[in-house]
């Protein structure tokens, strides 16, 4: 996980949360989701600043730019936060389809 750039991993993670939030209920399953995604990361508190100064417009910019391995990865997170609370919800997909369509 580690060969994402930080400003990669920042735009993954604003994603991330994105996900979590789209169908208005944040499960238990998906804190756990984002909280090993931040370990694997080594996100800290200051980096939770920095990524929340992030807009949604830069966000998709960066990942637009990431190798295809980079964005095969991303994919794979993304799909993997939409599915941690068992339910793949439709606003959960459409986020998703914003960055791989």
């Amino acid at each position: 996980m580690n060969n994402f750039t930080t400003i990669e991993k920042y735009a993954i993670i604003k994603v991330l949360s994105h996900i979590m939030k789209a169908d208005g209920v944040i499960h238990p399953k998906e804190e756990e989701y984002m909280d090993k995604t931040y370990r694997d990361f080594c996100i800290t508190i200051n980096d939770l600043e920095d990524i929340s100064n992030i807009d949604d417009i830069q966000t998709k910019l960066v990942i637009s730019g990431m190798s295809d391995e980079n964005k095969n990865k991303a994919q794979a997170l993304f799909v993997g936060m939409a599915k941690a609370d068992g339910f793949l919800h439709p606003k959960e997909t459409e986020i998703i389809n914003q960055f791989f369509v």
